[in-house]
Formats: structure tokens, sequence, C-alpha cells
């Protein structure tokens, strides 16, 4: 098969985790014999390589602002896969995307949709961008030959909403523990001994409840803060201004550093306000992390029992939490273990990467409309 993956930043990835999610799966479509391309903003490209693990890039510009990036670069690469009929099946990543499923319509080529919930509600999204979204998830459930949605909450919605069975499909998660941990050494942290948060510093993401949170609890652990953003100046300014001397924002954080925090936090902090399944904390569960994890029905429908919940977007309760687990080992040693049995058994690159491909292949020997049937049906 030919597929084609748009919507994300690109590869490698250095960013988040679509971007991660188009690696791991596209190469390992490659190994099964696949050509996959992958399209990479041209500001986010770290590498003039032609290829990465098997898959080819294709850079291509975008309008480098917070509503326009994503929807510009898509645009541009549906051109460019009309004009030179790159691949058979196109997978885009991201509800937003579904605004450009009408220019596949009098081609042959298949699109698959990944979206993970009722987007519009997050808060970083303005009143104009949260119309176009809602109008996406109308095209998204009419036009997509397919859609992967990776939780259980959300395809109910879907389902309930808009009348479309989504295909569940997670994230995966990497199992490998790294052997050795110089980056914790560079930055003067021990072993066990501070707390971690990985995401973008954007209102969803909820760094500021977190920060909240922590500045109520009496410990000498750090907070750890992996990620940063292009967006919103003011928030993190906020954010920073906020946090006491214990916080350490560290910005981005790839590769094996960020393998290294994960693994030796004491404990993982998951304050967002708005998920789907992230795969920041698919990770955390497969490295065995004892997760603090907000209570949205995403995310707890993702871990189960391997994590402690707090009241929804509540600081204080929160706080109680994070005192909970550094006044109890076994607690904490406790959730660890349950975090990684789960990931152990759900969370399998090599399964997810074959669910792709079976999905794939289902949907080059329907026509679109046998898919329009079966989703208004």
């Amino acid at each position: 098969m030919r597929i084609a993956v748009a919507g994300v930043r690109g590869v490698p990835a250095n960013f988040g985790g679509s971007e991660t999610a188009a690696e791991e799966i596209g190469r390992r479509l490659v190994e099964r014999g696949h050509e996959v391309t992958v399209y990479c903003r041209a500001h986010n490209s770290r590498t003039n390589s032609a290829m990465y693990a098997g898959m080819r890039r294709v850079v291509l510009p975008s309008i480098n602002t917070f509503n326009f990036d994503t929807i510009s670069h898509s645009f541009l690469a549906s051109l460019h896969l009309l004009a030179t009929n790159t691949a058979d099946v196109v997978h885009f990543h991201g509800m937003g995307n579904a605004l450009l499923l009408p220019l596949f319509w009098f081609s042959r080529k298949r699109t698959v949709v990944t979206i993970d919930g009722p987007d519009w509600e997050r808060p970083k999204w303005g009143r104009v961008a949260k119309m176009a979204l809602r109008l996406s998830a109308r095209l998204a459930a009419r036009w997509a030959d397919a859609l992967i949605i990776d939780n259980h909450p959300a395809i109910a919605y879907f389902r309930r909403n808009f009348g479309v069975e989504g295909v569940y499909i997670p994230y995966g998660a990497d199992p490998t523990l790294p052997t050795a941990s110089p980056y914790l050494d560079e930055l003067g942290l021990q072993r066990r001994r501070y707390l971690l948060f990985v995401g973008a510093l954007v209102p969803d993401k909820g760094p500021d409840l977190l920060v909240d949170a922590y500045r109520r609890v009496e410990t000498d652990m750090p907070l750890v803060v992996v990620g940063d953003s292009p967006f919103f100046p003011r928030f993190r300014q906020e954010l920073r201004a906020r946090a006491d001397a214990r916080v350490r924002f560290l910005g981005y954080v790839y590769g094996d550093r960020y393998r290294q925090l994960l693994a030796n936090a004491y404990a993982y902090m998951h304050p967002l306000r708005s998920d789907g399944t992230s795969p920041a904390l698919l990770q955390a569960l497969a490295y065995g992390s004892c997760i603090v994890i907000n209570s949205l029905p995403e995310a707890l429908a993702a871990v189960g029992d391997a994590a402690l919940p707090y009241r929804l977007n509540d600081p204080e309760d929160l706080a109680r939490q994070i005192r909970r687990v550094i006044d109890d080992p076994e607690l904490a040693d406790e959730l660890r273990r349950r975090a990684r049995d789960k990931a152990l058994r759900e969370y399998n690159w090599d399964t997810i990467a074959a669910q792709h491909e079976e999905l794939y292949a289902a949907v080059l020997q329907s026509s679109r409309r046998d898919a329009m049937a079966r989703q208004s049906g």
C-alpha cells in the first residue's frame, strides 16, 4: 500500500504525540513492505534528508500561526497529493483537517482521520476556531472513509451526536527503559526525587493548575516541567511568574534525555483539562510511573486503576494527592506496578501498527459511498 500522513509537524518526531505516532507507526509499516510518505512543516523540520526510517519526507511551508499552521500545511499537502498521486490512502491527524476532505471526493484516494474527541471544547480555541472545528466534525463523520478515535468516551460521543462509529486504536508506548541517566546528573536531579510534567504550556494541558497545586505542597522534590509552546506568550509568562523557586522549566526535551526524565521521576503529573489519550501519559504508563491524574473521562479510561485521580480541575485536591503519594512510598510503588502492567497489555506499538495496516486495507477495498452508507445507517 501507498500511505501518506498529513496534519503532523513531521518526522523525525520533535514536538508531540501525533508526530511520535506517525514515526512509530510509519517505520513499522515500512518494515511490513508499505510505502509511507510523511508531510513535514518547513519551520519544524530539523533535517534536510528526503528519507527518515524508510519513510519519504515531503517538506512544505505553512502559515506559522496558532490558528493556521496545521490547516495551511495540510491544504498544501492535499494539493501535492492530488497533483503527484503520492499515495492511495491519506491519513490526517487532527479533526480540523477534515475541512479538506471534499478535495478528495472525485479522487480515488481513501481518507482516514484520527480525532480524539470534541476538540472545540478545548479552552485554547477562540470562537471562530470552535465553529470551524464543529464543522470539521460533521465533515469527518460524513466524508471520511474511516475515523480513528483513541478513547472510548469520544467513540460514544460521536456515535451519539454524529451517528458515526469510530474505530478504536490508541497510541502506543515503548516499554524499553533507559539503561543510564547522565542527563539527570547534568541537571543535578536525583532518581525518584522529583515530580514531572510533560506537555505544551497552553491552557488545555493544565500546567497552571499544577503550579497552583504544587505551591501548596511542602516538599523538597522539585517540579520539573518539560515542554513549551510558540503560542500563548502571556499565559507562559504568567505561569512562570506564579511558579516558586522549586519549579524547573526545561523547555523542549527529546530523545534519550526525555526518556531518562520520564523513567526516573518519583511521580508523573497529568493535569490536562481536555485530552484524548495522551502519548506522554501512555509512555509514563510503560515506564511504570506513579501517575497523579485529572479526572477527565478520556484520561481515566486510558489508565484504569493504574493512576491516582484527583477531583476534576481542583488544584486543592491535586495538592492533597501529591502529598499522599509522597508520604506513602508503598502506594507509589503499587501504582508503578499497575502502570507498567497496563501498558504492556494494551499499548504496544507493533499491535497498533498492525491495526492501522488492517484499517487501511479495509478502506481501500470499500468504496467511499459504501463508507458513507455505513456511517449514515
